[in-house]
């Protein structure tokens, strides 16, 4: 017999012990079940385990998922549509029915009138200039509070009484001090504008120097204002819009002066018959120019300038003037049903002491405006 096959004798024993091995194998797997089945204790926590890793993968898994929807980028809004400033055809027919009513043309009458809330807007004879009276008060004071906010100045400061600037007429500055005195700020502030006080402004004007505070004041205007506007104290409807404009544009910087505008004439010009809104104005009324202007916050809040010159009554012509105009926002008043105005054939260009003026509306009104003119200024009342 070969060497080869007398080996493979001893291989035989190899099976024979896989075979006890597994005897003992599958023994151990029977005696494990039937332990497991007589321990219950055992089963319960093998479950838990079971649930404990499900229920840990689901949370891990959740996470991920609410992970990945927090962190999606929220979609872009579209901003709202601008609204475009445009002239309003009804009011133009209100203000055409009174230019025939009251007899106006581009001698004795001019007007602005922008709504806030629709940005509609209406101007007529604009650039024409008239003797700006104590109107001119507001743009001063804005100029003063400008120099307060800036901290050049301050409520407290005191503005010496100097000589020549008594003036008659309303207001308590006079009467409490004299020539020579150093008059608190803010009072003076606070009587020129609420009391219209004609002393107080001249103070304040001295201050400043006459021709400086002409040239501070055009820069609450892009108006390119006349060389005569630095000399003499003049104004136009454009100038007025502008100043106006400004003051409630920057608001939150002429809360006390706004305030002080609210309390003025009580009862008299645009305020006249205006008792359910506030409205802050200043009036001017000198040598036959009456004029008021400012802002009349009613359901819709707008801005309104009514400049006259050698008018029959004319706070109550402005007064009466104001209150349609209140209406006509409200909705109580139907301008379609009111006379055009006549053909103006015997208009002119130019007031007497006044210098230009323009029959076209403006065409463009800006919500706000920054203003660089470089102009000297002047300003009496």
């Amino acid at each position: 017999m070969s060497k080869g096959k007398h080996a493979k004798t001893g291989s035989y024993a190899k099976p024979k012990f896989k075979r006890s091995l597994l005897f003992v194998l599958l023994s151990v797997i029977l005696l494990s079940i039937v332990f497991n089945n007589l321990n219950p204790n055992s089963n319960a926590e093998s479950i838990a385990q079971v649930n404990t890793t499900e229920n840990t993968a689901m949370t891990e898994a959740t996470t991920e998922v609410t992970t990945e929807v927090t962190t999606q980028p929220e979609p872009e809004l579209e901003p709202p549509n601008e609204i475009e400033p445009m002239e309003d055809e009804n009011l133009k027919l209100l203000i055409e029915s009174k230019i025939t009513k009251y007899g106006f043309n581009k001698n004795n009458f001019a007007f602005f009138y922008y709504n806030i809330d629709d940005k509609k807007y209406y101007f007529y004879n604009e650039d024409a200039y008239f003797t700006a009276a104590s109107t001119i008060k507001v743009p001063i004071a804005m100029y003063y509070y400008d120099e307060i906010n800036a901290g050049d100045l301050s409520l407290n400061s005191k503005i010496l009484y100097a000589q020549g600037c008594y003036e008659s007429g309303g207001g308590s500055t006079a009467s409490l001090y004299s020539v020579g005195d150093y008059v608190p700020l803010d009072f003076l502030l606070e009587q020129m504008i609420v009391n219209s006080d004609n002393t107080a402004v001249n103070i304040l004007i001295k201050n400043l120097g006459y021709s400086n505070a002409r040239k501070d004041i055009t820069k609450y205007t892009d108006e390119v204002v006349p060389e005569a506007f630095y000399s003499d104290n003049i104004t136009s409807a454009a100038y007025g819009y502008d100043v106006i404009n400004y003051l409630y544009e920057h608001q939150d910087s002429y809360q006390k002066l706004i305030e002080d505008m609210k309390k003025s004439s009580m009862g008299m010009y645009l305020k006249e018959y205006i008792t359910d809104y506030d409205v802050a104005h200043k009036y001017g009324s000198y040598g036959g120019y009456v004029h008021d202007y400012g802002i009349v916050y009613g359901e819709k809040t707008y801005l309104v300038g009514i400049f006259t010159k050698n008018i029959t009554d004319s706070d109550k012509v402005i007064a009466s003037i104001s209150l349609d105009i209140l209406n006509y926002t409200l909705g109580k008043l139907d301008v379609s049903t009111l006379a055009p105005a006549e053909d103006e054939t015997n208009n002119t260009n130019e007031t007497s002491g006044n210098t230009t003026s323009n029959e076209t509306s403006k065409s463009n009104v800006e919500s706000t405006k920054n203003v660089t003119n470089s102009g000297n200024t002047t300003s009496t009342t």
